[in-house]
């Protein structure tokens, strides 16, 4: 840092270097923003957001019916997860209500155990 700080008397003696770079940057900025322009006129489409707004930009019928396919099975998929979902919820209560009958007859054996010491 002290060779930078170093160097300003040196660069501010001289004025056509600063003009130089000055206009180096200048250029560069004004291309940035012609730049990002041209980037904003060239910009696509905004994806579709639903399955309606899909619909404006299909080839056909046959489009449509092969979406409706997809969501059909996207559906029974769905379906048979929650199926899954369902049986591990079962089998997770019934392990809980086993442990909780074996807790409550371990405390049961504890009382009568110390009740009888």
């Amino acid at each position: 840092m002290e060779h930078l700080i170093a160097l300003l008397p040196l660069l501010s003696s001289m004025p056509a270097l600063q003009v130089f770079v000055g206009g180096a940057v200048a250029v560069t900025c004004v291309a940035m923003v012609l730049r990002a322009n041209k980037d904003k006129h060239e910009v696509p489409a905004p994806a579709p957001r639903s399955v309606g707004d899909a619909m404006v930009h299909l080839q056909g019928p046959a489009e449509v019916l092969n979406i409706l396919r997809d969501l059909r099975e996207i559906g029974r998929q769905q379906v048979e997860h929650l199926a899954r979902i369902a049986e591990c919820q079962r089998a997770a209560r019934e392990q809980l209500t086993a442990q909780t009958d074996l807790l409550r007859s371990i405390d049961r054996e504890q009382v009568r155990n110390h009740g009888h010491d």
